[in-house]
């Protein structure tokens, strides 16, 4: 077996100094995330309540389920916010780093410690950052039973930075095959983070600018780790 495989599929010191890089870039997207969410907090607050509010109010105007679509689309979009709740990036978490833990070579363990991260990181993150802003939830009715504050987004923070991570991995693995093809994990990861932001509007338990936030925060993660996974390899 080769000798950096070896190594890096047991604990050891050269185990830690491979994946040292990945550590570095993860202290520095939790800190660069929750700095994005703080300068976006200032904007808002710079720029006024009112203006934030009526901003809200018109995109959530377009995307709220009124009474005639929310029988008819209520059922797609409970299905795909619940793919970003706590259960179920769970169940993905675990299940994605054990497959990739248990391929036993080095890109792959690295792979597994990054997704392991991103779905750990977003959610620590997310629930500290909430406690400290308190944002009370849209004055709406609710579609779905809803806990805690709004601002920045849970789902939108795991569903950039911990499926953003998985569609990343996908797109560098097709981009050793093929590199053309990178384009079909890019699409389709744009396509499945930006649903189920967009379906935490429509089930007015989020503001929009709730959404945008945590996409922000989660897109700068995603850039981190992506110079963390290219560090350690």
């Amino acid at each position: 077996m080769p000798r950096k495989m070896s190594t890096l599929s047991s604990p050891g010191p050269n185990h830690g100094k491979l994946l040292r890089p990945l550590l570095n870039w993860s202290l520095a997207g939790m800190a660069i995330s929750a700095s994005v969410v703080f300068i976006l907090a200032g904007l808002g607050a710079w720029l006024g309540d009112d203006s934030i509010i009526r901003l809200d109010d018109q995109i959530q105007q377009l995307f709220y389920l009124n009474s005639d679509s929310r029988l008819y689309l209520f059922p797609y979009t409970a299905f795909i916010t619940a793919l970003g709740s706590f259960k179920i990036s769970a169940v993905a978490a675990g299940g994605f780093a054990l497959l990739f833990f248990i391929q036993r070579s080095p890109r792959f363990v690295i792979y597994g410690y990054a997704i392991s991260g991103s779905f750990a990181m977003m959610w620590i993150l997310n629930t500290v950052l909430k406690e400290f802003f308190r944002r009370s939830r849209p004055e709406l009715d609710h579609l779905l039973v809803v806990h805690g504050y709004s601002f920045p987004s849970g789902h939108a923070m795991i569903s950039m930075g911990f499926y953003g991570m998985l569609f990343v991995i996908w797109a560098i693995e097709q981009q050793r095959h093929k590199p053309s093809g990178v384009w079909l994990p890019v699409l389709c990861g744009i396509s499945f983070i930006f649903l189920i932001g967009l379906s935490r509007i429509m089930l007015g338990v989020h503001y929009p600018t709730d959404v945008f936030t945590g996409f922000a925060a989660g897109l700068a993660w995603i850039f981190c780790m992506i110079k963390g996974i290219k560090h350690s390899r």
